[in-house]
């Protein structure tokens, strides 16, 4: 614990500062698990696929911002329609911590994102 507490500029130590079970846990389907522990850690199809493939970093042209789980799930213009009909945080850490993760699906599916995280 005091060895993750040493690095709080990590962007993981900012989704989830302290350490223990990610959300609450009801069963899901793996894939469900997989969206979920890769939007968490800030991991995606959609926001890293660029690395693989030698192509240009995605980039929001509405918000005009790089794509980021984050700008994906708390601040994209375009998703904010959506995302409003099952949460409205201010933050991952927030989002993680207090909103149902079946919600979270719930958006990513609605927003055909679910199957590209």
């Amino acid at each position: 614990m005091e060895l993750w507490d040493s690095f709080p500029e990590n962007k993981l130590y900012q989704v989830k500062p302290t350490v223990g079970t990610v959300g609450n846990a009801a069963p899901r389907k793996r894939r469900d698990d997989l969206v979920l522990i890769r939007a968490h850690i800030g991991h995606t199809y959609l926001t890293h696929a660029y690395l693989l493939h030698g192509d240009e970093k995605p980039y929001c042209i509405p918000c005009d911002c790089d794509v980021t789980v984050s700008h994906i799930l708390i601040d994209c213009y375009e998703y904010s329609h959506i995302r409003q009909k099952y949460y409205t945080v201010p933050n991952l850490k927030t989002l993680f911590e207090h909103t149902d993760l079946s919600l979270i699906l719930d958006f990513l599916k609605e927003s055909n994102l679910y199957m590209k995280f």
